[in-house]
């Protein structure tokens, strides 16, 4: 392993450490190094968060001679060992000036984004940075809202928007910055906020999704943004579509056309779709140039200009959303499964043994197939629900004193007391905190599953609860199966598979998609009178009613991939990205 690549597990999460491989350091230098040629005068060039110092020693190793001579590398680290060190790499940095600063970043700007008066950094014309990556669950809500103060941020705050905002201000006019991060800011609704950031702030120059390539040990997956800031009150428009390049492991593709390259990084230079193979991986690289939206709320999707085409075919021919004709929501979430969700009721001694009338079926993952949901439903848990509604208003149920179930709860009370924010919002202590609608359960309802290599969707008339790991979808006319069935058709669809990677772009590793409520709510839905979609309905409705042989099922399944096709009038069974 490289010096300083790795960062021990506990400490990676506290801290969002995850120091730069040198290869992926390289490939950002030598960008950098491209966009800095036409700064003129002495240079400063930032890691706001260097830890031994990779990603400036990658700097040194790319910039010409004439370069380095004008410039002054600055290092800002906040770990102690991390800071060491980088001290002890003088010798890595050659004849450039140095200026080396054991602090945090963000501490050098006061609560009104104004530079600390005792302690402050010149301002800078390139930034190079992999700032950390914490969720708000990990650094604390006090943190959490200390940062979004500091630094005007909104929503759920994560430590390297506060890094994005910070790195923006100590920026000048016309500076460089490349950056790594998360590329869950590209097509999240929860990314909103940073699309916008970095569209009134900087021109975006290149995109890059380095997708499941596995470049960190990090969870999420990586992606770089190159981008020069705007000068001060400058009109925000777009001179040129940044170019992007996304690279993303080929595991359904059989072809033996992949070009080889020496490492996964070298599949992108240049530029270029196609497939390629590396240390015995297949990639599917795609390279574009992305137009910017003006509203944030749209996704950043990188496509080619055919795929481009092919989304907006599926898209015109539509004849609504699944959000128009439908309510797409997350399951339950209990904060506190090991007393609310349980096999082993059966087991409890009778008088503190929940009432059957309080504990319902719980539909969740491991429970989820396509059409029909899995065998081990007969083996499920069952959830102690704790919600009714009262004339229209869900409330909390009150309970009989004497009743088995309040003698339940009144057991494990510490525990959910425990849960302040629920206490705080005004509630029960023995509410669920997400509990949803009490009296939508009983309705016919699709549900999937949050994350799945696969669509997973399936049809429930059983009443079962729906556990917060899976959505559910109920019609806006719960008597309108047929609309259901449509739905149920197509979301299980290639098509729609194809259209959901293209249109919303994130995958995580190991193939698995991410079925949000965002995304499903866009999906497209044909024309439901057109003989296609009228037998998609039939084969949807025998698919998950009837117990079929599996040549039977496959049959009828492909059958729906067809006509799924026919009903929204596409040609191509399915896109991919060719070499130019």
């Amino acid at each position: 392993m490289a010096k300083g690549y790795m960062v021990p597990a506990t400490k990676r999460k506290l801290t969002g450490a995850h120091f730069t491989p040198p290869e992926l350091g390289t490939f950002v230098a030598e960008r950098l190094c491209r966009l800095m040629k036409d700064l003129d005068g002495p240079l400063r060039v930032l890691d706001p968060a260097c830890g031994d110092g990779n990603l400036l020693r990658a700097m040194v190793e790319v910039l010409p001679d004439a370069l380095l001579r004008r410039i002054t590398l600055v290092g800002i680290e906040n770990d102690d060992s991390s800071f060491d060190a980088l001290r002890s790499r003088g010798a890595d940095f050659g004849r450039c000036r140095t200026d080396f600063i054991n602090g945090d970043f963000l501490d050098f700007f006061n609560d009104d984004g104004l530079f600390e008066k005792t302690q402050s950094i010149e301002p800078v014309d390139v930034i190079v940075a992999n700032p950390p990556y914490v969720r708000t669950q990990v650094m604390g809500a006090r943190r959490a809202q200390a940062l979004a103060a500091r630094f005007g941020l909104s929503g759920r705050v994560d430590l390297y928007q506060a890094f994005l905002v910070a790195m923006a201000r100590q920026l000048r006019p016309g500076g460089i910055l490349g950056v790594i991060t998360s590329n869950r800011f590209l097509t999240t609704k929860g990314g909103m906020a940073t699309r916008r950031f970095l569209r009134l702030n900087f021109e975006i120059l290149e995109l890059v999704d380095l997708g499941d390539t596995k470049l960190f040990e990090a969870a999420v997956l990586p992606a770089l943004v190159f981008a020069r800031k705007r000068a001060a009150f400058s009109r925000v428009h777009v001179r040129r579509e940044p170019g992007f390049i996304r690279i993303y492991e080929a595991r359904d593709d059989k072809s033996t056309n992949a070009k080889t390259a020496d490492s996964v990084l070298d599949c992108l230079q240049p530029p270029r779709s196609g497939l390629y193979r590396s240390n015995g991986t297949t990639y599917q690289v795609t390279a574009g140039r992305i137009p910017i939206p003006g509203d944030d709320a749209r996704p950043w999707t990188m496509l080619t200009g055919p795929e481009g085409e092919w989304v907006s075919r599926i898209q015109a021919s539509a004849e609504c959303r699944i959000g128009d004709i439908a309510k797409v929501r997350v399951g339950i979430k209990s904060t506190a499964d090991k007393v609310f969700i349980r096999d082993d009721w059966h087991l409890l001694p009778p008088d503190r043994c929940p009432e059957k009338r309080h504990l319902y079926p719980l539909l969740s993952q491991q429970d989820a197939a396509k059409w029909r949901s899995a065998d081990s439903c007969k083996r499920r848990n069952r959830v102690l629900y704790t919600h009714e509604v009262v004339r229209g208003q869900r409330k909390a149920i009150e309970f009989d004193p004497s009743s088995p179930t309040w003698k339940y709860l009144l057991e494990n009370r510490a525990r959910l007391q425990s849960r302040k924010y629920v206490i705080d919002a005004g509630r029960a202590w023995y509410e669920l905190w997400v509990p949803q609608d009490p009296t939508a359960w009983s309705l016919p309802k699709v549900v999937f599953p949050d994350i799945s290599p696969e669509p997973r969707f399936f049809l429930d008339k059983s009443g079962s609860i729906v556990d917060g790991n899976c959505y559910w979808i109920t019609t806006n006319d719960p008597d309108d199966e047929d609309l259901l069935y449509l739905i149920l058709g197509v979301a299980n669809s290639a098509l729609m598979m194809r259209y959901h990677d293209l249109a919303f772009q994130n995958k995580l590793y190991s193939q698995r998609r991410r079925h949000l409520t965002q995304y499903v709510t866009d999906y497209p839905i044909p024309d439901r009178n057109t003989t296609a979609s009228r037998r998609i309905i039939q084969l949807a409705r025998r698919l998950s009613s009837d117990d079929l042989p599996p040549a039977k099922r496959s049959q009828l399944a492909s059958e729906v991939d067809e006509l799924s096709f026919v009903a929204f009038g596409i040609e191509e069974r399915c896109l991919t990205g060719t070499a130019d």
